[in-house]
């Protein structure tokens, strides 16, 4: 059963690069948010609040952005194209 463990140093975690994550998360934040608000004014309802909103578009592309990082990116300038108001 040594066997098993016998390599357990070699199989070091890498560290996680947080300064890219938040770099990532703010770019996405940033777009998420005019995402937010372009969609809040071209769909709004009198009882929907646009800080909802707007945050909750902030919020979901900066987690997504920081998560996937380049391959969020990379794919998002490739479909640039339904970007258009």
């Amino acid at each position: 059963m040594t066997h098993i463990f016998e390599r357990v140093d070699v199989m070091v975690e890498h560290e996680y690069d947080w300064l890219r994550f938040w770099i990532h998360f703010i770019c996405g934040a940033l777009l998420g948010g005019l995402l937010g608000i372009g969609s809040w004014l071209r769909y709004w309802q009198p009882d929907h609040s646009p800080l909802l909103w707007i945050g909750g578009c902030a919020l979901a592309v900066g987690l997504v952005a920081g998560i996937w990082g380049d391959r969020f990116w990379e794919r998002f300038l490739e479909d640039v194209r339904w970007f258009r108001w």
